[in-house]
C-alpha cells in the first residue's frame, strides 16, 4: 500500500535557495516535485546543464527563457508546459518574477536532501548534473 500526501505550499512555508530564488520541495513516490519562485535580477541564470532523471514543469506566474545546447532560445509563459528528457542540456533566464512547478522523475534525491537540511549557496548551483 502507498501513501499519498498533499501539501499546501503558503509563502511562509518557502525558503531561500540562493538569493533572488525560493523553493519548496515536496518528495514522492518515483518524482519530486517543486515549487519555484524566481526574482529577477537577483536570482540570475540557471546555467546550461543536465541531469540523470527527467525533468517536466508548468510555468504558475511570469515567464521565463530556456535555452539548449544549440543555442536556441524557447520563451515559456504562464500555463505553458516543459518536459526535458535525462540528459537533456539546458539552461533558463529569468527577465520578471516566475514561479514554476518542476516534477523531477526519479526523485532528486540531492534536492530532497537540500531541503530538508536548510541549505542555501550564494548563486544558483546545479547539484547532482552531469
Amino acid at each position: 500500500m502507498t501513501t499519498s500526501r498533499a501539501a499546501m505550499i503558503p509563502r511562509e512555508k518557502l525558503t531561500a535557495f540562493a538569493p533572488g530564488i525560493q523553493w519548496a520541495v515536496l518528495p514522492g513516490d518515483g518524482m519530486t516535485l517543486v515549487y519555484w519562485v524566481f526574482e529577477p535580477p537577483a536570482c540570475g541564470a540557471v546555467p546550461l546543464h543536465d541531469h540523470v532523471v527527467a525533468q517536466g514543469g508548468v510555468v504558475l506566474e511570469g515567464s521565463l527563457h530556456m535555452h539548449d545546447a544549440g543555442g536556441n532560445t524557447t520563451t515559456l509563459r504562464r500555463g505553458d508546459c516543459y518536459t526535458l528528457a535525462s540528459g537533456e542540456p539546458h539552461g533558463v533566464t529569468f527577465t520578471e518574477r516566475c514561479v514554476v512547478l518542476d516534477i523531477f522523475s526519479p526523485n532528486r534525491v540531492e534536492y530532497e536532501e537540500r531541503f530538508a537540511a536548510g541549505t542555501q549557496a550564494e548563486k544558483f548551483i546545479v547539484l547532482g548534473g552531469g
